[in-house]
Formats: structure tokens, C-alpha cells, sequence
């Protein structure tokens, strides 16, 4: 039980974390690299809710020890996209306040949406102790323990 309670706190700080980095904050790019425009960074932002949003599917079938194995190799797939897409998205910089408020008023609202779908989704994963999947447990441990950030 205190597994699974430690795992879910650990997935709804992930999820701040990636709610914090859709809404493109990365660290500042080299001052020779040229900015970046608001529609740069809402794609990336999009790229990483597309993932999210993957990932949110994949796990949705996962009830039981034979469908955690199963969505096992999915979820290790999308949590490396993710990763790639933290990456690149990373390049673009520090967004200027009026850039982070305009994709924020673009997609602030779908992709809180889609943070919430996906707690919702890995709430009884978790507090299941990942149905006994070492796979599953292996495949997501990045995402929860700081890989995809």
C-alpha cells in the first residue's frame, strides 16, 4: 500500500511537471540562436500533449497483470518519444511573456484537459501497485522518476 501511494504521488508530480513544461518553459537558448515564435512553441507544446495523450490511451486498457505486460513495450515506445519531444522542445528557449501567455490562451485549456485524463487513468494503475507488471512498473519508471522531463 505504501507503494502504491508513493506511486501515485509520484505520478501527479509528473504530471505538474509535464503540465509546467507543455506550457513551454525551457531553459534560455544560446543568445545566437534566433527566437522563437509563438507557433513554435505552441507545436512543441502540442507535440508533447499528442504523447500525453498516447500514453493516456495506451494505459487506459491496462486493468489487469496480462494487459500491464501487454502495454508494457507501448508505454516504453511513448515514454522515449516523450523524452525526444522534451529535447527538442528544450532548443526553442525561454518563451517571452507575451509568447508563453498567447500558446497558454491557445492550448492552456486542452492540455490541462489532457493532464487530468491522464491522472485519472494512472490513479488506479498506481494505487494497484501497476497490476504486479515488472514490465509496466520498468517502462513507465523514467516518466515517474524523472526521465521525461
Amino acid at each position: 500500500m505504501k507503494t502504491c501511494i508513493l506511486a501515485t504521488a509520484a505520478i501527479l508530480a509528473t504530471a505538474t511537471t509535464l503540465a509546467q513544461e507543455a506550457a513551454p518553459t525551457a531553459p534560455a537558448a544560446p543568445a545566437t540562436a534566433p527566437a522563437a515564435t509563438a507557433e513554435q512553441f505552441e507545436t512543441a507544446a502540442r507535440n508533447l500533449m499528442n504523447c500525453i495523450r498516447e500514453l493516456d490511451a495506451t494505459l487506459q486498457s491496462v486493468k489487469d497483470t496480462a494487459s500491464a505486460d501487454a502495454a508494457a513495450p507501448k508505454v516504453k515506445e511513448l515514454v522515449a518519444k516523450m523524452n525526444a519531444v522534451s529535447a527538442e522542445n528544450e532548443k526553442l528557449g525561454e518563451p517571452a511573456p507575451e509568447i508563453q501567455a498567447q500558446v497558454e490562451k491557445a492550448i492552456g485549456a486542452e492540455f490541462q484537459q489532457t493532464m487530468e485524463s491522464l491522472g485519472n487513468t494512472m490513479r488506479p494503475i498506481a494505487m494497484n501497485g501497476f497490476y504486479d507488471s515488472a514490465a509496466l512498473t520498468e517502462a513507465i519508471a523514467p516518466l515517474l522518476y524523472g526521465g521525461a522531463q
